[in-house]
């Protein structure tokens, strides 16, 4: 099953997101784990962390950028894409030494 199948799965039923839209989603979910352990390639056994994180992410689409909403005495906070739990797991997976640095050093 593929990434994109495992959302469909887990979407409401009446989602109509077209393959393109969950596909960028999952790009930029991906891209955001590979920039957390400062790799450039992903673990195979992260790939699920790929979809929870791309969820998230498509459950905020028009909420870009906000922190905290309140109306009608309701109120929403929002966390950040890689929950407290992903980061213990994450743990197994150290930054690669000089990831960051040699991306600079590239850039000067």
């Amino acid at each position: 099953m593929t990434n994109i199948d495992i959302m469909r799965v887990l979407l409401p039923p009446d989602d109509n997101s077209s393959d393109i839209r969950l596909s960028i989603l999952l790009g930029n979910a991906e891209n955001t784990l590979l920039d957390y352990i400062g790799r450039d390639t992903l673990p195979p056994r992260l790939n699920d962390m790929v979809v929870q994180i791309a969820l998230a992410m498509y459950n905020r689409l028009g909420s870009e950028g906000e922190i905290k909403r309140s109306e009608n005495d309701v109120s929403a906070s929002f966390s950040d894409f890689i929950t407290d739990d992903m980061k213990h797991r994450l743990k197994s997976y150290p930054r690669k030494v000089g990831a960051i640095n040699a991306a600079d050093a590239e850039g000067s």
